[in-house]
């Protein structure tokens, strides 16, 4: 017996233990860390960041190197000497070459503002839509929360029911009561039967909803930390008027202030397409050399003495002897004789003036107007929908106020309510369908409650979420 019961101990700590309790900042927290389109954000603040270093790189000039080789057939040009000969030669040039601009109409320095500026931008969509995750989590952490709550209710009413009947039928078996008494009862216990089969199914849809929103395995099993009844009855009403909250959400909000990060670099952007009206003006440098196996010296070689003809003293023709050098063998000139001989340098400016161009920077132009006034109106839409947000938000707390409080009242006269009729039917001074429909009524309040309790609780937090506090329970 001893036996059964240990091996009955294990196997529910073993199930404690494979059922992790997580509170709402830890399904916050992983949901951030697995949300695709939470990467995908901040890929592109990644993307963004690159972009200003790439502009802020083209403030300093570049360098770049080529080799260009061949081999040359018949008739040519020996590139050392620019002589012809017939024989194949084998020829490369190398050369370093660099570049920096002067001045393009402050092009340059416009496109680094305009990628900070959206750098800027990107981050405070992916700050946006950090908050936005945690708010969904918190939405779909409560509903779990609440149907949970409905749950329990549900299988707490159908125990009573159940209760209800066995005592209904010895109450018939000792004659006191109908057996149709017995019938209505066990209609009710199907009802109650049926909510609880609902509330089952409700909760499975609310686990999987969050789970999904976590990227989590829909199979692993959570325990969610439950709010406590402090946390829930005692919900503190921050007294927002429309336009602190307003003003408030207009700082707090990232997704307002990104739209107005890129409304400021659309107009950089108007500024770098104007800057194709002026000249550009570049400084060029480059150095380089060549080989070519052409280029011969000679290695050895005699001297012997000819006649040279032709010449004339005082009208009398008069024989010399001249020293005449013969190449007796040569060698091609090596590489770095060669480097050294045919080494050149070269500086240049080049400025280029746009005089006509098809409409082309015109027309660059126009579309940085566009979009621009694009930008203009979808600030202006975001501020527009935050407000309407703002208010709504004020709006729903209030009502969730009222409706939660109607709740209590209405649960507490139910609840005197059904206990009178519980005493009458005891009594015999009510029927078991006067106890039914008050019992009825009772689990509507409670259910009504538990629903109103869990509403302010978000829409408070909705509110807090525009006042920028941290969503938190």
């Amino acid at each position: 017996m001893r036996y059964n019961y240990l091996i009955l101990f294990i196997c529910l700590f073993q199930g404690l233990q494979a059922q992790e309790q997580w509170n709402l900042a830890s399904c916050v927290e992983y949901a951030l860390k697995n949300n695709v389109g939470l990467q995908q954000s901040k890929i592109a603040v990644d993307e963004a960041a690159l972009t200003v270093k790439e502009n802020k790189h083209k403030q300093i000039p570049d360098l770049n190197g080529s080799i260009n080789g061949g081999i040359s057939f018949g008739r040519n040009i020996d590139p050392t000497s620019n002589s012809f000969t017939t024989e194949n030669i084998i020829s490369a040039n190398y050369t370093l070459a660099s570049g920096v601009t002067l001045f393009q109409g402050a092009l340059i320095r416009n496109s680094i503002k305009q990628s900070k500026l959206s750098l800027d931008a990107s981050t405070k969509e992916y700050q946006q839509a950090t908050n936005d995750l945690a708010l969904t989590i918190a939405t779909y952490y409560l509903n779990v929360l609440l149907n949970e709550e409905r749950l329990e209710m549900a299988e707490k009413n159908t125990e009573s029911v159940k209760l209800q009947l066995i005592q209904m039928e010895k109450m018939i078996q000792s004659g006191v009561k109908p057996e149709a008494d017995a019938i209505e009862i066990k209609s009710q216990l199907a009802r109650m039967e049926q909510t609880q089969v609902s509330a089952e199914n409700g909760l499975d849809i609310a686990w999987l909803t969050l789970k999904q929103a976590m990227r989590l395995d829909p199979s692993k099993k959570l325990i969610l930390e439950r709010l406590t009844e402090e946390q829930l009855n005692g919900v503190q009403l921050e007294n927002y008027t429309f336009e602190a909250l307003s003003e408030t959400a207009a700082q707090s909000q990232s997704g307002l202030q990104a739209a107005y990060k890129r409304l400021e670099a659309a107009r950089m952007g108007e500024k770098i397409a104007k800057a194709l009206y002026y000249p550009s003006l570049f400084l060029n440098a480059s150095i380089g050399s060549r080989f070519s196996d052409a280029a011969i010296r000679p290695l050895d070689y005699s001297t012997s003495r000819i006649l040279v003809p032709g010449v004339y003293i005082d009208g009398k023709s008069v024989l010399f002897e001249q020293d005449y050098p013969t190449v007796k063998s040569t060698e091609v000139i090596p590489f770095k004789d060669q480097y050294d001989q045919f080494l050149g340098y070269g500086v240049g400016l080049n400025l280029n003036i746009p005089i006509y161009n098809q409409r082309s920077t015109k027309t660059r132009v126009q579309k940085a107007a566009l979009a621009t006034k694009s930008s203009e109106l979808q600030a202006e839409l975001q501020k527009e929908k935050l407000n309407q947000d703002v208010y709504q938000a004020i709006a729903n707390v209030r009502a969730a106020k009222k409706e939660f409080e109607a709740s209590k009242r209405a649960l507490e006269a139910t609840s005197y309510s059904a206990d009178k009729t519980q005493k009458r039917f005891e009594l015999g001074l009510a029927n078991v369908f006067e106890l039914n429909l008050s019992q009825t009524n009772l689990q509507n309040a409670q259910s009504t409650l538990v629903i109103a309790k869990y509403d302010l609780v978000f829409k408070q937090k909705v509110l807090d979420y525009y006042a920028g506090k941290p969503i938190k329970l």
